[in-house]
């Protein structure tokens, strides 16, 4: 597609055009997903990342600044939201693989087996102190696996908002337990 035409599709769709939308996904889908898809090497998780994008545009599209070359802005914009999507996996996925390791070491004697389910209660309780859409959208997610776009889907609000709700909702548990271990380590 010539610059002009990408510039004149660029602005139609700051303008709320929907025909023009539907035009720049069509012309410009299967370039991203084999894009996301090099990258993660994940198909569905591509589909999710490349879907999340284009509703991102269609959301903010009021807000979008003006773009001469709109593939380059589109690359560029799905390599920052695979960067995020891949650096929250890997670190979700590290404290999954840290606690399977730490439960395959333990040789389950009766005080390792107290201690984990105390530790399993603590979890559950600075779970059960999230606000309550965000506590659904977590367990969806952490409990059920369920994707992004499947719980945005499901609860009728945009990836970017179960994404940030994800994000808060970590960072509410992280600090919950990081003042329980400083209250363990002040009585000590």
């Amino acid at each position: 597609m010539p610059k002009e035409c990408q510039h004149t599709l660029w602005n139609s769709i700051r303008q709320g055009n929907e025909k023009a939308f539907r035009q720049l996904f069509e012309e410009y889908w299967e370039d991203l997903f084999s894009y996301a898809c090099k990258i993660t090497r994940n198909h569905s998780f591509a589909q999710d990342i490349v879907q999340g994008l284009f509703i991102h545009l269609w959301e903010k599209h009021s807000a979008l600044p003006e773009v001469n070359a709109v593939l380059p802005y589109l690359h560029s914009a799905l390599k920052n939201r695979l960067l995020n999507a891949l650096r929250d996996e890997n670190l979700y996925q590290r404290h999954v693989d840290l606690f399977k390791e730490t439960n395959k070491e333990s040789d389950h004697s009766i005080v390792e087996h107290l201690q984990f389910k105390e530790t399993e209660q603590q979890l559950l309780h600075s779970i059960n102190q999230l606000p309550v859409k965000m506590k659904d959208v977590f367990y969806l997610n952490r409990i059920e696996n369920l994707s992004v776009a499947e719980i945005a889907l499901r609860q009728g609000t945009s990836p970017q908002t179960i994404r940030n709700q994800l994000n808060t909702a970590l960072q509410r548990i992280k600090s919950l337990w990081i003042v329980e271990i400083l209250i363990v380590l002040w009585l000590l």
